[in-house]
């Protein structure tokens, strides 16, 4: 089931990324909040993948995984203008958000290096899509959408 859920929300996040988000305008703000989503699921993601559990880390990986989710939130405050299929895809990214986060934690916290490697190396697989995206959205939005604008 949590190999689905991560699949679904590669597919998820991709559609937002490659069909809603280049239709509309975007503010300042609103890429550099798009990035700043972005940074804080990944640390938490790559702690839990990379950074061996001790129990002295746990209040750490549930500080990041709270600060993700209020940066996700926080964004329903400011978007304006979305259609419906844009607010359900966003909807469905929400709820997926801690889920993920919680099945990285308990991936973690049993050590699934270890214990469950293919399960692992799908994990390494997820971190490296979201790098790949961070670095796309880095690039997209920083270089070539204003150079689109400009024309």
């Amino acid at each position: 089931m949590t190999l689905a859920l991560m699949i679904l929300h590669v597919c998820l996040i991709s559609i937002d990324e490659h069909y809603f988000n280049k239709k509309r305008f975007h503010s300042k703000y609103e890429i550099w909040s798009i990035l700043t989503d972005g940074v804080l699921f990944l640390i938490p993601i790559l702690f839990a993948t990379f950074v061996p559990f001790d129990e002295k880390w746990i209040i750490l990986y549930k500080v990041l995984a709270g600060l993700s989710m209020v940066s996700i939130i926080k964004n329903e405050f400011f978007y304006k203008g979305l259609d419906k299929w844009e607010r359900l895809t966003h909807a469905c990214l929400y709820v997926l958000h801690p889920i993920i986060l919680f099945n990285f934690y308990e991936s973690w916290q049993n050590n699934y290096f270890q214990n469950n490697t293919n399960f692992w190396m799908f994990q390494l697989l997820y971190v490296g899509l979201g790098i790949k995206t961070l670095t796309y959205q880095i690039i997209y939005w920083n270089y070539i959408h204003d150079k689109k604008e400009a024309s």
